[in-house]
């Protein structure tokens, strides 16, 4: 089992051998001060290995990880999920999407860069670019014309799909909408 400590809302795994061997198994984290670290490189890196909430609270719902806190005491899924809760808009959301995705296994990295909530990727930074990005919508909230517009033009500018999700108040589940541009 890996081990991570929670500092504010990041866990961060220290130890390198561990940061290594966690991010060769599925791209999870992001080594600190590196970027797109390709696999053949991972043995190379020297840094701590920095994940999300969101990550950390995936891993340790599959068993893998344990996080403590500065003390050194283990937390609980719970006091993770209250973290989260506290640090990311929709959080429950947002982890059901990003679980959904992992578990049928793509690659989910942040998407800021790209004004998304995630880049999605089939195999992996450094193997392939991300060909979806995926934007979140509140329930609730009502799309715009703007929203798509604006989604597209950006998915559109740097070759990739986009895709909207939400979470719908009939069922509870989240729903994925996927939009590709064609020529009339």
């Amino acid at each position: 089992m890996f081990r991570g400590y929670l500092i504010g809302g990041a866990v961060v795994v220290t130890d390198i051998t561990e940061a290594r061997r966690l991010y060769s198994m599925g791209f999870f984290g992001k080594f600190v001060n590196e970027d797109k670290v390709k696999l053949s490189e991972v043995n190379n890196v020297n840094s701590p290995l920095q994940l999300s909430i969101i990550e950390a609270l995936y891993l340790v719902d599959k068993g893998i990880l344990e996080v403590l806190d500065n003390d050194g005491n283990r937390l609980t899924r719970d006091d993770l999920v209250r973290v989260g809760r506290s640090t990311v808009n929709n959080f429950d959301q947002v982890y059901t999407i990003y679980r959904e995705l992992r578990d049928g296994g793509f690659v989910v990295k942040s998407g800021l860069k790209f004004g998304s909530l995630f880049a999605v990727y089939e195999r992996g930074p450094g193997i392939d670019h991300a060909p979806v990005l995926l934007h979140f919508i509140e329930p609730r909230r009502a799309v715009s014309a703007l929203d798509i517009t604006r989604a597209a033009r950006l998915s559109h500018s740097v070759n990739k799909r986009f895709v909207l999700a939400t979470q719908s108040e009939a069922d509870g589940k989240i729903h994925y909408i996927a939009f590709e541009w064609w020529r009339a």
